[in-house]
């Protein structure tokens, strides 16, 4: 589960898809991001009209994707990816 205070966000809500698990994301700026978590690995995008499913996320182009290891920490490299996606305008 994500750490919503350590995140720093307004709100999360969990929803389990058939292949991965999306957190949608609501920052204190009122800003949606979306992060669908594999076995293996995780994204994390700007919200997005359309569909919000576990394949359409890997074809989705914008949003950056991250690895878990045993022992990782998700919220802080959830945290990471959001602040660079921030710097980068998303």
């Amino acid at each position: 589960m994500i750490d919503k205070e350590k995140l720093s966000a307004k709100k999360i809500v969990e929803n389990k898809l058939s292949d991965c698990i999306l957190y949608i994301i609501e920052d204190n700026s009122n800003k949606t991001y979306l992060l669908f978590v594999f076995d293996k690995y995780f994204k994390v995008t700007p919200a997005y009209p359309g569909k919000w499913n576990c394949e359409e996320a890997l074809y989705y182009p914008f949003g950056l994707f991250g690895f878990l290891y045993e022992g990782d920490d998700l919220t802080e490299k959830v945290k990471k990816k959001i602040e660079a996606l921030k710097n980068a305008g998303l």
